[in-house]
């Protein structure tokens, strides 16, 4: 996993990139600052999957792309994780 974090600041300025209204949008500024730093993993940190080039803009409309389908999508992928974790440990 890559070790950038997004500050809300940077965030904000990619969601005004984008065109993300925040007062519209069915999730809120945290919850896409959180999805970017989730979506790293599509950057630079490992080639065969990079996607991204460590690009906010383009990191920031995968991670406004997953948010459009559920507003709680990264809220949803941590539970998720964190149970399939849960699961390998038992095993």
């Amino acid at each position: 996993m890559s070790e950038k974090k997004f500050t809300s600041e940077e965030a904000q300025e990619v969601a005004d990139k984008i065109g993300i209204n925040f007062d519209e949008a069915d999730f809120e500024l945290e919850d896409f600052r959180m999805g970017m730093d989730e979506e790293m993993e599509h950057g630079t940190h490992d080639p065969q999957t990079d996607v991204t080039g460590d690009d906010p803009v383009l990191t920031g409309k995968i991670t406004l792309a997953h948010l459009k389908e559920f507003g709680d999508y990264y809220q949803r992928l941590e539970e998720m994780e964190h149970q399939a974790k849960k699961e390998r440990a038992v095993e």
